[in-house]
């Protein structure tokens, strides 16, 4: 396709979105353009390929050795990035140092209640200064799991952050709280992460499960062993003892077979 073509192509694909994002179907001012000539806000690119550390395309997957963060919609084989500012670690072009400014802008760690004291080199000092200067925290939970801007993280009174940790934010109902494992008084990011680890680190019947049964957990083998007693037939001759799982059997019939 000539070069005429592929201009066309992304100019056409902008002009239709009525230059929105097709990721997150926000106005774009800046756009990111790699080698499939699929245009993104640079935002998105910028989630995609810093936090989450991955290159691909998020519209055809295609991998992005490079992209080119502009202001005007163009094929990337027609952009001329040879006096171009670049940014080594994430193979990004700027268009100019407005846009990398705008980038740079994305990646700040300020503090949103002290307009006049400079961005802070990291997270970690950012939620020092929150903490100690503010009396505010982060969820840690949040801050390990989401693969967000420091800007779009929130902070939270101690009331607030026990409130959300429990319940969820009251202004947020998308959020109901961070799941509790009840053996190791823990919670976690959500039920996903909770079911890991109680398939993980804890005991839960192999026989309610293949059987499709409501899943009980239990914190150690004693405690399943119990369960094994009250709701199974459990072998506790000889050997069968000491064993493990291999025990208990679902009938009477099975117990008398053993």
């Amino acid at each position: 396709m000539s070069s005429k073509g592929r201009m066309s192509k992304v100019e056409n694909a902008a002009a239709e979105e009525e230059e929105v994002c097709v990721v997150c179907f926000r106005p774009v001012e800046t756009y990111s353009i790699g080698e499939c000539d699929h245009p993104v806000c640079f935002e998105c690119s910028t989630r995609m390929r810093v936090l989450c550390g991955r290159n691909e395309c998020p519209i055809c997957r295609k991998n992005m050795a490079k992209v080119v963060f502009t202001r005007n919609v163009a094929s990337f084989m027609s952009i001329n990035t040879r006096n171009m500012l670049y940014e080594r670690r994430y193979a990004i072009y700027f268009e100019s140092e407005a846009v990398m400014r705008a980038y740079d802008l994305l990646m700040e760690h300020s503090c949103p209640l002290c307009k006049d004291i400079p961005p802070f080199k990291n997270f970690v000092m950012l939620k020092d200064h929150m903490r100690k200067s503010h009396e505010l925290f982060y969820c840690e939970l949040c801050v390990d799991h989401l693969k967000i801007f420091t800007g779009e993280r929130r902070s939270y009174t101690r009331s607030q952050l026990a409130q959300h940790r429990r319940k969820g934010d009251t202004d947020d109902t998308s959020h109901r709280g961070h799941p509790l494992c009840e053996f190791c008084d823990a919670r976690f990011m959500d039920n996903d992460e909770l079911f890991r680890h109680l398939r993980r680190d804890h005991f839960f019947c192999h026989i309610c499960d293949a059987d499709s049964l409501n899943t009980h957990y239990y914190e150690d083998y004693s405690a399943l062993r119990e369960h094994f007693r009250a709701d199974h037939y459990l072998c506790e001759e000889g050997g069968c003892q000491e064993e493990q799982f291999t025990s208990v059997f679902r009938t009477k019939l099975d117990l008398q077979a053993h």
